[in-house]
């Protein structure tokens, strides 16, 4: 009876062993067919493998499924890039798709459900009106008005992980990469008194802005510029009918600035050299005042066009002489066909340097929805 005693409590005192061990819980296995995404807030999300659609929700990213080459996969998307004159020529099909968000916290639940993606790729408050009102899964992304060129390379590779396109997201670094060595190679031998100073002046007023704490800041350094008005902070607050990361300063901030080059989205330069407020700045008075260029959406918005062509823009009207050997049409061109494999004439070139494509603006989209 001792014997068996002891060995009944040794037999318990090894079962109690094996219940206090701990092992780490295997991730789940994805059904067959499907595959599980990693997404850029941390959730993971399962899709499926192959055929999978998408609905991607927000102006500046609406590009990169093209540049991957995968647009084919995108079902609904987002009003304002439908709205834009060059995006309706390189893909005359986009009319045609369904729009359910038009700008940030406005989706139509209705014509979203209509679409039924197998997941849409959004942004937060999009992202949270999606998962509050349906069953779609939600891909995150993550990004402000203050991102810059790293933010930019980590958004880009993490969309070629969820079209499946991981060797054309690439392309596009390297792309991008090349083009900043460019400019630098062209312009760091400028003093950094003797750098141009750019001011973004959006609206009628001329007035609403990016500050310093802004993406813009980085795509003006790239160019061997400065932003003129890299004091002022922007991203704190939004103004109402506003952008994000856009708010209207002072014209008496302006003219304590006095910028060398400004930059309009609206009107034409000579409506500055026209008004009384205007006309004295250094800008105005040396004819530096352009038209800022739009193609597939606008460039004051972080996008992967943008982050290559607005800071090669820029550095061309800034310093042309050291520019003076490759057109600017030859390199636009160029990031068209390599990177979006659209090869784009003579004449868009120019449209898009000359600012002279038809576009839509923030406003327009809120009413359009």
């Amino acid at each position: 009876m001792y014997v068996l005693c002891a060995l009944i409590i040794t037999a318990g005192m090894l079962c109690c062993g094996c219940t206090t061990s701990t092992t780490a819980p295997e991730e789940a296995t994805p059904a067959p067919g499907t595959r599980t995404i990693t997404d850029m807030e941390g959730n993971q999300i399962t899709i499926p493998t192959e055929g999978a659609t998408f609905g991607v929700f927000g102006g500046p990213i609406s590009q990169v499924p093209y540049l991957l080459g995968a647009n084919a996969s995108v079902t609904a998307v987002t009003k304002g890039p439908q709205m834009m004159e060059m995006m309706r020529e390189m893909d005359p099909g986009i009319a045609n798709k369904a729009a359910p968000r038009t700008t940030n916290g406005n989706v139509n639940v209705e014509e979203l459900l209509v679409a039924n993606p197998d997941c849409v790729i959004a942004f937060d408050v999009d992202g949270k009106i999606v998962e509050s009102h349906t069953e779609i899964p939600v891909i995150y992304l993550s990004g402000t008005m203050s991102s810059g060129f790293e933010e930019m390379r980590q958004e880009i590779t993490f969309m070629g992980e969820v079209f499946g396109k991981p060797e054309r997201a690439q392309a596009y670094i390297d792309y991008l990469d090349e083009t900043l060595a460019f400019l630098r190679n062209r312009t760091a031998d400028i003093p950094e008194d003797e750098r141009v100073t750019v001011f973004l002046g959006e609206g009628v007023s001329h007035l609403q802005t990016l500050g310093g704490d802004t993406f813009f800041t980085e795509w003006a350094d790239a160019a061997g510029c400065r932003n003129a008005v890299a004091a002022i902070e922007t991203t704190q607050g939004q103004q109402e009918g506003m952008h994000t990361g856009i708010n209207e300063i002072s014209m008496e901030q302006v003219l304590a600035v006095d910028p060398g080059i400004i930059v309009i989205d609206t009107g034409s330069p000579a409506d500055l050299a026209a008004d009384a407020r205007w006309k004295e700045l250094s800008a105005v008075k040396g004819g530096r005042v352009y038209k800022e260029p739009t193609a597939l959406f606008l460039w004051s918005r972080p996008s992967a066009e943008s982050a290559v062509l607005y800071p090669l823009w820029l550095a061309y009207a800034a310093y042309p002489d050291r520019f003076d050997d490759v057109p600017l049409t030859d390199r636009v061109k160029e990031f068209y066909t390599e990177i979006f494999q659209y090869p784009i004439t003579d004449e868009q070139a120019r449209k898009i340097v000359n600012g002279t494509y038809d576009r839509v603006t923030f406003g327009q989209v809120k009413q359009s929805g």
